[in-house]
């Protein structure tokens, strides 16, 4: 693949970085190893690309840690916000419940990784919008910030009217906007918008 695919991978890279650190300063510590999890994903991209190492091995690490570190860094941003929530020992319990056994399957059943994120995904936004009284934002607002991945997953992830380099840069350029409004939805415990 060509090098100038690394470019959008940089970018995802230096927004982890920034909104990582951020979070960590803020002590919102799942949602920063969440993020570091995307930006782990983007560093092997990065790698990968810009030096133009296409062997096997670098492809697999790239797409295991890109799909189920996504997937684990999404159960920490629900826990992160279950955790602003106050929702109580009771919930904690039942998404541990639930997301242990889906990790278990997603990491010896690849197939399920993406099928799960988006489960994940929709939770997530149901969550933001619904269960987060603390974030003061109106429900639209986290729903919409929250659900920027779920369009991305659905619209530009391998897009057919898209050339092969479009969809992979807009993909990756709405990934890192997703990744500002994630900081957005975990830092604003006093904006209103």
């Amino acid at each position: 693949m060509p090098t100038h695919y690394a470019a959008s991978e940089v970018l995802i890279l230096l927004v982890a970085l920034w909104t990582a650190q951020a979070l960590w300063r803020h002590k919102i510590f799942c949602g920063a190893l969440g993020i570091v999890l995307f930006g782990t994903a983007a560093a092997f991209g990065a790698i990968r690309f810009g030096f133009g190492l296409d062997n096997e091995n670098l492809i697999t690490m790239h797409r295991f840690v890109g799909q189920f570190g996504g997937l684990i860094g999404l159960v920490l941003f629900i826990c992160q916000l279950m955790i602003g929530a106050n929702t109580g020992h009771k919930w904690h319990l039942w998404h541990a419940a639930i997301a242990g056994p889906a990790i278990l399957l997603a990491l010896f059943l690849p197939s399920t990784r993406v099928t799960l994120f988006l489960i994940w995904l929709l939770g997530f936004v149901v969550l933001s919008a619904t269960r987060t009284p603390q974030i003061a934002l109106r429900g639209p607002v986290k729903a919409a910030l929250a659900g920027v991945m779920l369009v991305n997953v659905l619209v530009l992830r391998q897009a057919s009217w898209l050339t092969p380099a479009e969809s992979w840069h807009a993909f990756h350029f709405v990934v890192a906007c997703w990744l500002l409004a994630i900081y957005t939805l975990l830092v604003s415990q006093r904006a209103e918008i």
